[in-house]
């Protein structure tokens, strides 16, 4: 069952950093990460792909090394305290990836 998790984590990070990389390199926003409707509201798009695309890397890498874990948990052997610390990398990162794009709103919208 948590096999299903491991999955979607592994396969959000993977597109996140995809995504990530593809926006930084055409300079476009991806709509992945953006939606269609907010990205027509930002002001300085350049600004803002240069300020989110290492915290969005970080964000995708985290839940790589999450589902990661997962996977070793549920098929090899069990960790807990490893799980239990990727549990609170992952909270931490998540609270902090949504302030750093809300500090981003502020700046570039």
């Amino acid at each position: 069952m948590l096999i299903v998790l491991d999955v979607i984590l592994l396969l959000y990070g993977v597109y996140t950093i995809y995504s990530s990389v593809k926006m930084k390199q055409t300079q476009q926003l991806s709509s992945w990460l953006m939606g269609n409707e907010t990205a027509a509201s930002i002001r300085d798009v350049r600004g803002y792909i240069n300020y989110v695309y290492t915290r969005i890397i970080v964000m995708g890498a985290v839940a790589i090394l999450f589902a990661a874990a997962g996977f070793y948990n549920d098929l090899v052997a069990q960790i807990t305290e490893v799980i239990q610390g990727m549990m609170l990398l992952f909270l931490t990162v998540t609270i902090w990836f949504y302030f750093s794009i809300r500090k981003a709103k502020q700046m570039f919208w």
